[in-house]
């Protein structure tokens, strides 16, 4: 049976510029379309939000401003990664049938989404597939999934209804769905009567794979961590073909992700797995956020890790002059059972479960409502739980983790930062560079030994994972474009050995969960330039000269043809940093991991510090061609917007090894 219309869109035009042609899908909170976009005579799919006709004219303009704001959000994380469909419009419209219609507007994508894909397998008896497959099947929504948590975003409904099996040039890859729709929803909540005279928190999820954290929040804030938990169970189901939580009720649903007894694992789905695989899994789907992996690029790295080190042969050597095998995977870099580190700056601590039933009294969430989120082509069941004020949690219990592998050297392409403790800033800087203060990494890293090249990042994006780069951002003209793009170091097929320029900072971020790295913290990417004993530059005190960095120079004192433009990476080798880093002063600025925070070093001393990338800027480091020889000093901060790439702006990666 074909889904219904409640709004009556089909033959309207919404927005006056798409048409819409069909429903594709029906939820309780929203219906999807087909739609026809007027000007560019392309299919888009529309999905329009239901039940908001009650809010009061306030809400309502309150209500399209955050649906604004996610709609933005999701067209900078699509930007980044191929891996998240994107967004290309939202607004509100009045319906045919007289209803107040939200919407957003996405690209239209041909295929279907991964349940429909497990469903149609059952039917023929086919449900379960190789572990293996399995693996690289979800191995783009990991990466996806990655480039929006090195920025600090959490998706908070993984689902397979929410990953879409799309078909795009005669090849299938996977798309995440409905970024900032759990969180659309539980604001949309929170405006309603019961909730302001309650003053409780909603949640939105979807049941069957909810974390600990969403049934209720005393077992810690939702963030990243909770799309690592989703991940794993997606992963069970996918090779099972069948779901992972057990339960015909949320109550027993709750029970089943929240008790440390009953843990859902592989093997218990009848899946064969390795006791490495299983170790990997046990961790993701661990009770308490702290024990699990902080982002799915974690996860997964640790996964195709233990995969990667249970089916290699061991000592069988490659026949003379045969070509290097291929990379296992994408994310193998990022290390497999380091420790979880600490939550973002202001999320509680993670509480232990209940062991019994009889600890849980109290605990149970009071359920509000069960309803169907419509995705692009099918709709999941998503909770809304009232959860009471916290009662005083036990301490967390101890940590757990698998052993550490021994640490293996650094590849050549990148140079080891060992863990100690520097002082960061400068009391002859800038504002935002002062007060120095002391800063410890309790973690070594290894990092890019050079800036990330043109035929890198062109790799990246020929595998469907990169998005191209271009003169672009908030502030950029189409003069900018015309005149200056051309500076963009991807233009020229001789600069294939420049750095990448032209990218914001979630390209970059998308760059490194591709090759399984990640960008550097702020204090990381000092640490590694200017190393323990206070200099001013990678190389020392004294200011740069040609074999240094490839900076902007005053009139008369340039250095031939380092004066202008972009170098082949690592050409100023008098310049390397204490680790051996090259160009951390010049050739192009490099974005970090951090948001941007003027005020941040007035805090004092400081251990692994981050300031999430949850503002519109970010940080630079390191100058670049373009600029004067001061700003390529190591303390040097500069703000730019996180969603612009400019003609000095590119990257280098990093990785957590111990």
């Amino acid at each position: 049976m074909a889904p219904s219309d409640p709004f009556g869109w089909v033959g309207a035009t919404i927005g006056g510029k798409y048409r819409l042609d069909a429903v594709v899908g029906e939820g309780g909170f929203g219906v999807v379309y087909r739609g026809h976009h007027l000007g560019f005579d392309e299919p888009v799919a529309v999905k329009c939000l239901k039940q908001l006709g009650a809010l009061a004219p306030a809400e309502r303009e309150a209500f399209q401003r955050m649906l604004l704001n996610e709609g933005r959000l999701l067209h900078r994380l699509s930007r980044a990664s191929a891996g998240i469909v994107q967004a290309l419009d939202t607004g509100a419209a009045v319906s045919p049938s007289g209803e107040w219609t939200p919407y957003l507007v996405l690209e239209w994508l041909d295929g279907a989404p991964l349940d429909n894909d497990i469903a149609a397998r059952r039917a023929r008896g086919e449900a379960a597939r190789p572990l293996a497959e399995a693996v690289a099947l979800l191995a783009p929504a990991a990466q996806a999934l990655e480039v929006a948590h090195t920025q600090g975003v959490a998706h908070r409904d993984i689902k397979p209804a929410n990953l879409f099996l799309a078909d795009i040039g005669g090849r299938r890859t996977m798309k995440v769905l409905d970024f900032g729709i759990a969180k659309v929803l539980s604001e949309l909540s929170s405006m309603t009567h019961a909730m302001a005279e309650t003053g409780s928190a909603l949640r939105a999820f979807t049941v069957h794979y909810g974390a600990p954290e969403q049934f209720h929040h005393r077992f810690g804030a939702t963030g990243p961590w909770t799309d690592v938990f989703a991940l794993a169970l997606v992963l069970i189901e996918v090779a099972s073909g069948n779901r992972a939580l057990l339960g015909s009720d949320v109550t027993q649903l709750y029970i089943a992700a929240t008790d440390p007894a009953f843990r859902p694992s592989l093997r218990g789905a009848g899946v064969s797995a390795p006791d490495a695989v299983e170790a990997v899994v046990r961790r993701a789907l661990s009770v308490e956020p702290r024990e699990r992996y902080r982002t799915a690029g974690e996860l997964w790295g640790a996964l195709e890790a233990a995969m990667a080190a249970t089916s290699a042969p061991a000592a069988l050597p490659a026949p003379a002059g045969a070509p290097p095998a291929p990379p296992a995977t994408t994310m193998r870099a990022l290390t497999a059972s380091a420790p979880p580190g600490p939550l973002p700056p202001g999320s509680p601590p993670a509480a232990p479960a209940a062991a019994g039933a009889a600890r849980r009294r109290g605990l149970l969430p009071v359920v509000v409502s069960v309803a169907a989120l419509a995705a692009a082509a099918g709709a999941g069941a998503v909770a809304f739980f009232l959860h009471r004020a916290p009662d005083d949690a036990p301490p967390a219990r101890a940590r757990g983790g698998l052993a550490a592998p021994p640490v293996k050297a650094p590849p050549p392409d990148m140079v080891r930062v060992l863990a100690g403790r520097f002082t960061m800033g400068s009391a002859k800087g800038g504002k935002s560079e002062r007060p120095p203060h002391e800063v410890t990494l309790t973690r070594a890293f290894d990092l890019d030994r050079t800036e990330v090249t043109v035929a890198a990042y062109q790799r990246c994006v020929e595998a469907g994972r990169c998005t191209p780069s271009g003169l672009h951002g908030p502030r950029a003209t189409d003069a900018d474009v015309e005149q200056r793009g051309a500076l963009c170091t991807a233009g020229d097929p001789a600069k294939s050995q420049h750095p990448i320029s032209c990218v914001d900072q979630a390209q970059a971020a998308a760059y490194c969960a591709f090759v399984g790295k990640r960008l550097p913290t702020e204090a990381e990417w000092e640490y590694a330039a200017r190393g323990a004993d206070g200099r001013e530059y990678p190389w020392g005190n004294e200011p740069p000269g040609c074999a240094h960095a490839i900076v902007s120079r005053p009139p008369g004192q340039g250095c031939g043809a380092r004066g202008k433009g972009t170098q082949e990476v690592g050409s100023a080798q008098a310049g390397a940093s204490p680790s051996g880093a090259l160009d951390m002063a010049g050739n192009v600025w490099e974005w970090v991991a951090d948001g941007w925070d003027p005020g941040v070093y007035t805090k004092g001393a400081q251990t692994d510090p981050r300031v999430p990338a949850t503002g519109s800027k970010g940080v630079l480091r390191g100058g670049s061609w373009d600029f004067s020889a001061s700003t390529a000093k190591s303390t040097f901060r500069l703000a730019y917007d996180r969603e612009a790439g400019d003609v000095s702006t590119g990257f280098r990666c990093a990785r957590t090894v111990d």
